[in-house]
C-alpha cells in the first residue's frame, strides 16, 4: 500500500536532527506541519513530501523516506519554495471551493 494512504510516523535520529537545524526548523514544527498533513505528493524512491504549515503559519515542506523502514524517515525539513507555495496555494483554493 502506498505511504499516501496509510497512517505512519516520523523517524527521529541525530542526523536529521541535525540536518533540519540547518534549515532553521525545529523538531515541533516538523511534527506540528506533519500532523496537520495539508498537501502530500508522492515523490520518487517511495518518498513523500509534504507541505504544511506550522501553528505559526510558516509553510514547511518535509521530505520523508520509507526506503529503510515502515515509518516516515524526515529526510529534510525546510522553508517551502516559492513553486512549492503556489502550489500549496492553489490546492488550498481547490479545496474551500
Amino acid at each position: 500500500m502506498s505511504s499516501k494512504y496509510r497512517k505512519f510516523n516520523l523517524v527521529w535520529d541525530k542526523w536529521n536532527l541535525e540536518h533540519i537545524k540547518k534549515h532553521n526548523v525545529s523538531k515541533y514544527e516538523v511534527e506540528i506541519a506533519f500532523k496537520n498533513k495539508e498537501l502530500q505528493i508522492e515523490s520518487y524512491r517511495g518518498r513523500i513530501t509534504l507541505i504544511s504549515k506550522t501553528k505559526r503559519g510558516r509553510l514547511l515542506t518535509i521530505a520523508l523516506s520509507f526506503e529503510r523502514q515502515k515509518d516516515g524517515y524526515v529526510v529534510s525539513a525546510r522553508d517551502s519554495s516559492k513553486q512549492e507555495k503556489e502550489k500549496y496555494n492553489k490546492q488550498s483554493l481547490k479545496l474551500k471551493l
